[in-house]
């Protein structure tokens, strides 16, 4: 109970608890919170273990999502999370850490609580395909360093972006002002007994679903969304206890919107749909999200620039700045350049809904084809030559040292004159059948978007053997950095000021139980 509900240990110590255990069974000695301690500690090392053998069962490239959170307690954790693809191509993610942080947020510090994490879960570098994080420049020194360091791609979270574009796009003046309306007016109902009660009454007699208002939270732009629709909804009930003479003292009715703000709440509630829509559909760690990015962003910019018609002023400028910002942040994320880490582009590209890459020039098309193509011998040189030094290992075979080569000769050696005519010939067709391969794979037509491209890798490794490495590799990666972020949203339940007396290695303990439970 303890670790689903992420209780503190302390409960067991309450009053309350040690009563309703008495009278479950007078006659039962409740353990102290020592043993529970201590049950803790034994189930978080089993499932340590359990978590190192399902990661090393997965043999699959591995991404990481990471945060850094302070709790009320003013004590800082760093929260780890992993997933990939597993061999039945579920996606597969594991709650790593929720690490106690004592030092100073720094890049090297950072990239450093990151490969320890790594290293205690037993995961090599080189199956870390990527690191998904928020834009705090110390995360992003950090993952600069790891990718020198191991080659682990830096993945900006696509969620903190949105959060960036929206909260530019909601400064103007007029919106600045709307909304503080809005939230004034949430205010006085969450405070008032009196309007509340009001309200309720209201709701009944105009037939309007019983739903409370809702105040946004400032680190949350769809929290703002969220509260617009629903006063939207209840724009009547509202407006009609506003009204009352016993809610409201006549010369006092400066808590109800203008006609004009709640126009304007009206076309930010349509302007920020698309927005809440992309940003659920992209924290999703169930299904593959990176992958859906170039087109998504292509939708967004297209609903702002096309599909939404606005009459007020406010509105149309909310639409202006949305697109400028998408073209800011967003503008080459459908571009492929060999300069640049094209990640986002390739993952589009091994989803078999995308494959026709229909977001980006048809000239850049080809050189993406050509990556994979490269990527893809590459992946099949690896496998290749793992299976023969297996096979070497199996049967004992040993190697005839060659006589020792002039410096000249070995100069002038290329990379296949080791290998036999047969040898080299035989190296040749393999990859004349991943060109084959890759050929095959973009002349076929997409898939439907609804369709699970998972499944569908799972139905087609057979045709696409190198390619399936590959798509691995690339659609575990997921688009943003909730999966972190959700460890603090439950820790926050155990690292109150009230609760402080847990320990921070207990709360990592907790959290990693909780979010692993299903492998307890």
């Amino acid at each position: 109970m303890i670790v689903k509900d992420m209780r503190p240990l302390s409960l067991v110590e309450g009053e309350g608890f040690r009563e309703m255990v008495s009278t479950f069974n007078p006659g039962y000695i409740l353990p102290s919170r020592t043993y529970f301690t201590r049950l803790m500690e034994q189930k978080y090392e089993k499932t340590c273990q359990k978590v190192k053998e399902t990661i090393q069962e997965g043999r699959s490239f591995i991404a990481l999502t990471t945060d850094i959170w302070t709790s009320l307690a003013t004590e800082a954790y760093l929260g780890v999370t992993c997933h990939f693809i597993t061999e039945d191509w579920k996606m597969k993610s594991l709650t790593l850490a929720t690490m106690p942080l004592d030092e100073r947020h720094t890049g090297v510090n950072i990239a450093t609580w990151l490969e320890e994490v790594v290293t205690k879960f037993n995961i090599s570098v080189d199956n870390i395909k990527a690191v998904v994080h928020d834009n705090g420049s110390n995360v992003v020194a950090a993952l600069k360093l790891l990718a020198e360091k191991h080659n682990w791609v830096s993945v900006r979270c696509t969620g903190h972006t949105l959060q960036l574009v929206v909260n530019h796009s909601l400064k103007e003046t007029s919106i600045s002002k709307a909304l503080g309306a809005a939230r004034t007016l949430v205010e006085h109902f969450r405070r008032s007994e009196l309007a509340n009660t009001k309200l309720k009454e209201k709701q009944q007699q105009m037939n309007t679903p019983e739903h409370k208002l809702i105040q946004d939270v400032a680190t949350r732009w769809n929290s703002t969304y969220f509260m617009l629709e629903r006063l939207l909804e209840q724009r009547w009930p509202v407006t009609a206890t506003l009204s009352d003479p016993e809610v409201t003292p006549r010369g006092k009715h400066y808590f109800d919107l203008k006609p004009d703000q709640w126009g304007l709440i009206e076309e930010l509630t349509q302007g920020l749909q698309p927005f809440q829509c992309a940003t659920e559909f992209l924290s999703g760690q169930e299904y593959t999200t990176l992958s859906c990015l170039p087109q998504l962003a292509k939708g967004l910019q297209r609903s702002v620039q096309q599909s939404l018609i606005f009459e007020t002023t406010p509105g149309k400028a909310f639409l202006a700045k949305a697109s400028k910002e998408l073209e800011e942040r967003w503008g080459d994320i459908s571009s492929f350049c060999k300069e640049k880490d094209n990640t986002i582009v390739l993952s589009a590209a091994l989803d078999p809904r995308f494959r026709k890459l229909k977001f980006m020039p048809a000239e850049q098309r080809i050189e993406v084809k050509s990556t994979v193509e490269v990527l893809a011998i590459k992946a099949g040189k690896e496998f290749w030559k793992s299976t023969q030094e297996g096979q070497l290992q199996c049967h004992s075979v040993t190697v005839p040292r060659r006589e020792e080569e002039s410096v000249l000769e070995n100069l002038l050696q290329s990379d296949t004159d080791s290998l036999s005519e047969e040898e080299e010939s035989h190296e040749e067709q393999k990859i004349q059948m991943v060109r084959k391969e890759v050929q095959m794979y973009f002349s076929e037509s997409q898939i439907a978007k609804q369709e699970d491209p998972l499944g569908w890798w799972k139905e087609n490794e057979g045709r696409f053997p190198n390619l399936s490495k590959l798509a691995r590799s690339f659609l575990c990666i997921p688009a943003t950095s909730t999966p972190a972020e959700r460890i603090f949203s439950a820790a926050g339940n155990i690292c109150s000021q009230k609760r402080a007396s847990l320990s921070r290695e207990h709360v990592d303990m907790l959290t990693f139980l909780h979010f692993n439970s299903a492998l307890i």
